[in-house]
């Protein structure tokens, strides 16, 4: 295959699918692994973009990463383009707040990549997944149990995260980067097996081209069906809706017609998992409970009143300190403390009577 016919074959999809005839600011995620060079490297053919490059050092693989660092660093300088990197202490990162290695790369990678994207007014952040990891995605969610929206594997668009390489195999990049003599790094803990990723990798690195030409078209009818399935629950959603309104965020629900939904758990998992409610069991003992019984989520709360459900949005709690310095006759405070309150109807401020406290 000739090079031209080849960048051909990969920028066609690229510019079609994501509308790159017009005037981007593009900003690329570039470890200095093969997928994200042969990204970067066709990103530059496209005419009319304005790219920049985003290079994330997690600080996990010491004098590799800082070689990978100064690899994409490099290759931006040969280039002219704008090249954003950060340093994170990822492990410590993952200590405090709990999260696996990999989780916690996940988090400050996007965070970071939302900022960049809001402070230099990127249009788009492009991220160099490939078909392979689309399906390395689909058995991992298998593995953990999933719905159908777990089997769509990686979008290859969501909000201003793009993935121009979705729709070609690792493969097909490889033969590119070596036509092309795309320099990269290797990342040798892709090659560890204590991470999943890495285990399913090793099995679906021998699937044939037909099997990723047949996922390909599973995948396309499952978004398909998903999209049938979202616009159902929208209706139900408005349904059970007796009130609803965002801010102060308050929505009442007829439990009457909850109970009335088939499947149940399905329709449950559907409707309140967005706000954190994945125990299904929960919810439906919830709709049988008294009045005033109470469910809570990590940000939300759903509490029953009598034949409807609230939900709403947790309360902060208040960490204010006040000191009592000018009691009188130095009188002995007991605890607990005794307050007292009423409305002082001769105080106004705004037209609304002040509440006064007293002990």
């Amino acid at each position: 295959m000739k090079n031209f016919s080849y960048d051909h074959f990969f920028l066609e999809k690229i510019i079609k699918s994501f509308s790159l005839v017009e005037k981007k600011k593009i900003c690329v995620a570039v470890s200095g692994g093969l997928d994200s060079m042969v990204l970067l490297n066709l990103l530059l053919l496209v005419p009319n973009l304005t790219l920049g490059v985003a290079h994330c050092n997690f600080t996990l693989r010491d004098k590799e990463s800082n070689e990978d660092e100064n690899f994409v660093k490099n290759f931006c300088v040969k280039k002219h383009i704008l090249c954003h990197v950060k340093r994170f202490n990822t492990f410590d990162f993952s200590k405090r707040n709990k999260f696996s290695i990999q989780m916690a790369a996940r988090k400050l990678r996007y965070d970071w990549f939302e900022d960049l994207l809001e402070k230099h007014s990127y249009d788009h952040m492009a991220l160099g997944h490939h078909l392979n990891d689309s399906v390395e995605t689909f058995f991992i969610n298998i593995m953990r149990g999933t719905g159908l929206k777990g089997l769509l594997g990686i979008p290859i668009e969501n909000r201003k995260f793009i993935r121009p390489l979705s729709s070609f195999t690792k493969e097909e990049i490889l033969h590119y980067a070596k036509m092309k003599k795309v320099n990269w790094r290797l990342d040798h803990s892709n090659q560890e097996k204590k991470y999943l990723r890495n285990k399913i990798r090793l099995i679906t690195s021998t699937f044939s081209d037909s099997f990723y030409k047949g996922f390909k078209k599973s995948i396309k009818y499952l978004h398909q069906e998903n999209l049938v399935i979202e616009s159902e629950v929208t209706k139900i959603n408005k349904e059970i809706t007796m009130e609803k309104k965002e801010n102060p965020f308050f929505w009442k629900i007829e439990c009457k017609k909850i109970k009335e939904l088939q499947p149940l758990s399905f329709y449950l998992f559907k409707l309140f998992f967005p706000y954190g409610f994945s125990n299904i069991e929960d919810l439906k003992n919830l709709l049988y409970a008294q009045s005033g019984k109470q469910l809570f989520s990590k940000k939300y709360r759903i509490i029953k009143n009598r034949n409807h459900w609230i939900l709403v949005k947790n309360q902060n709690s208040s960490k204010e300190i006040y000191m009592i310095s000018n009691l009188k006759d130095h009188k002995k405070t007991y605890l607990p403390i005794h307050l007292k309150f009423f409305l002082n109807p001769k105080k106004k401020n705004n037209n609304r009577s002040i509440l006064h406290r007293f002990r």
